[in-house]
């Protein structure tokens, strides 16, 4: 009796075994598949509700994007015409030590490692979060196909004349909440590389001249702006905003980025910084 219990302890675990074999292999291959870039419109008529299915008019939720205390999330990330969710954003703090105040403590030992400041704790936690969503709009490393226009003064503007320098673009609207939130962070941008000449800043905006000069009079954009982009914005096929996209020094796509992620900044600078290396 008890060898015939030993010989199916045996089996069984031979079974399981194979159960867990199996699951990792299938586990594998899941992630051997190609992942899928999704794209989603946003405007006044997309369905937007909270956690608990309470629905919100589009002034109601616009007002609170503008606050930038929120997100919207899609409810179904393999329908385009999905609803939305608005979520707040995660208020976890950076924990720092500020090396300049802060006192050793006894007995700490005198090759601790140097204590950082607020702005490189900041940087250290913008870095540690999840690289902003790419668009599905241009691939890494590919050349971006040129276009020709006026900006907003009748400047002209060739893309291609622009070889040889960092092209940092936004494709953008007056109505798009998220357009609204990223502007003053885009703005911090500009003044950081106001006085190098090898970086060019290019907002193409869907609206016209009249609207663009009227909402520029109440608020800043740094970027040289593009009106009446529409047309551009179609040839790339573009249809969710706001779209980020900076060019190397070779006119290829080094980063692009759909909508306003809190590192968003962070990961165009660094960006920037490599393209003019």
């Amino acid at each position: 009796m008890k060898l015939i219990l030993n010989h199916i302890m045996k089996y069984f675990t031979l079974l399981l075994f194979l159960i867990a074999l199996s699951f990792n292999s299938w586990a594998q291959d899941s992630l051997l598949h190609k992942v899928v870039k999704r794209s989603f419109n946003i405007d006044n008529h997309s369905v937007v509700k909270d956690s608990t299915g309470k629905l919100f008019t589009y002034k109601e939720w616009s007002d609170l994007m503008r606050t930038r205390k929120y997100v919207l999330w899609p409810e179904n990330m393999e329908d385009a015409n999905t609803a939305f969710i608005l979520k707040k954003k995660d208020t976890r703090q950076v924990q720092y030590i500020n090396s300049e105040t802060a006192a050793p403590s006894a007995g700490t030992p005198a090759n601790t490692p140097k204590q950082l400041s607020p702005e490189e704790a900041k940087e250290q936690y913008m870095a540690s979060l999840p690289k902003p969503y790419e668009s599905s709009y241009f691939n890494t490393g590919e050349v971006m196909e040129p276009f020709s226009t006026h900006d907003i003064n009748g400047n002209k503007i060739k893309l291609k004349d622009l070889r040889g320098k960092v092209v940092v673009l936004n494709f953008w609207f007056i109505g798009c909440p998220a357009c609204m939130q990223e502007i003053p962070e885009l703005n911090k941008l500009v003044d950081d590389y106001k006085n190098n000449t090898n970086v060019v800043f290019l907002a193409i905006a869907l609206d016209d001249r009249y609207e663009l000069k009227k909402f520029l009079k109440q608020t800043e954009f740094k970027y040289d702006i593009i009106d009446d982009g529409r047309y551009i914005a179609s040839g790339y096929k573009i249809g969710l905003y706001p779209t980020s996209v900076i060019l190397d020094k070779e006119g290829k796509v080094a980063f692009h980025t759909v909508g306003f992620a809190v590192n968003s900044p962070y990961w165009m600078r660094k960006t920037i910084n490599d393209g003019l290396k």
